[in-house]
């Protein structure tokens, strides 16, 4: 428009655009599977912390209760670490994992494959340090 700020881009885009004087690049921040697929020099930060409410030994197989009414599906299926995602559900992430299934209770990180739409579906986020819930963020415009 002629002046002097010229606004653009996204995380993917954050180190190509020469010519913006602002590069709006907000996913990197948290993160998701999408843009860590890319390769970006940036960590994963957000998760949806899950209970696993149910496994079956026979067929190897665990349920947590984080579906898609938690997660940004519109990138595909979230991730959990070392577990193969089956699928979502509305309300659980059926999933497996090598090296032996989590007992009922045990909490584990469901990372989404999109942060965006994942951070829209909660009215808060809890900031961790560690296992230690260091502050509580409320979502800004939820609930308008």
């Amino acid at each position: 428009m002629g002046g002097p700020l010229i606004s653009a881009g996204g995380t993917g885009t954050y180190d190509v655009n020469e010519l913006a004087t602002e590069i709006q690049a907000g996913s990197y921040a948290l993160m998701d599977t999408a843009y860590g697929a890319l390769g970006l020099p940036f960590r994963r930060a957000l998760s949806v912390q899950a209970t696993v409410i149910s496994r079956n030994e026979r067929d190897g197989f665990a349920v947590a209760d984080c579906g898609l009414k938690a997660l940004g599906m519109d990138h595909g299926n979230p991730t959990i670490d070392d577990a193969l995602v089956w699928f979502c559900s509305d309300e659980h992430v059926t999933f497996s994992r090598e090296r032996g299934l989590p007992a009922v209770g045990e909490k584990i990180a469901v990372w989404p494959a999109h942060v965006d739409p994942t951070i829209a579906y909660h009215e808060q986020l809890h900031i961790a340090d560690g296992d230690e819930v260091v502050d509580t963020w409320a979502i800004d415009l939820r609930g308008w």
